[in-house]
């Protein structure tokens, strides 16, 4: 049960089309979020994300972390740093391949680390993103598909706009069961500057298995610096 940072634990899609020009980019986020719900499961409540992230034309590397801020004797919540890079492919002016590897590093415990690849691909249909992935962690021997939805709709009075998001997911794990998983999003980014932005979001994710807590509503904060 892990974060692929790609997706985001808010589960905002965010579509991207890589660009063809030798650009160097650099963008960071810290994000304050009442839950850190990963593939429609509960890790840890209040929860802080910082992340870095690297891109060099058409390739991106980054690094991305959960740290919770409360309960983490009596739930035994973890910090997890996962480490992440990937390649992006235009295969038009509206599509994209994207495919690459994360490495979840759990410094705070004995657990090992595990390796997880991945290969999409995200494109634009008349101002709606869709995005189709599939997973698979080396070490867990889980493969996850994923697919994803997600449009702008402007608020041109208040100078943003309200982007939603939809996903939907299957887990399935070599030994254990199969589950599937879903989250909607809705979120309003505020460009205060030419390089931070301010995004807030309410968010829901739930799942299909049983025993396991679901239904989670959280909400995020986030702070974006972008060069």
């Amino acid at each position: 049960m892990k974060k692929f940072i790609a997706l985001s634990s808010l589960l905002i899609t965010s579509i991207v089309i890589p660009s063809t020009h030798a650009d160097v980019t650099f963008s960071s986020d810290l994000t304050a979020a009442s839950s850190y719900v990963f593939r429609g499961i509960e890790l840890s409540e209040l929860t802080l994300h910082p992340s870095l992230e690297v891109a060099v034309d058409d390739f991106y590397i980054g690094i991305w972390a959960a740290t919770p801020m409360e309960k983490r004797d009596s739930m035994g919540y973890v910090d997890e740093v996962d480490f992440y890079a990937g390649y992006g492919v235009e295969l038009s002016s509206s599509t994209a391949l994207d495919f690459g590897a994360t490495i979840y590093e759990y410094p705070s415990t004995d657990f090992d680390h595990t390796f997880e690849a991945f290969i999409g691909i995200n494109s634009e249909i008349k101002g709606i993103g869709t995005g189709l992935y599939a997973f698979y962690d080396f070490d867990l021997e889980v493969i996850t598909l994923v697919g994803s939805l997600g449009w702008s709709i402007p608020l041109e009075t208040m100078g943003t706009s309200l982007d939603m998001g939809l996903s939907l997911g299957l887990v399935e794990p070599d030994a254990g069961s199969n589950y599937v998983y879903y989250g909607a999003s809705a979120a309003v980014p505020f460009q205060v500057s030419e390089h931070v932005t301010i995004t807030s979001s309410i968010n829901w994710a739930s799942h299909n298995l049983s025993g396991v807590e679901d239904n989670h509503f959280f909400f995020a904060l986030s702070f974006g610096f972008s060069e």
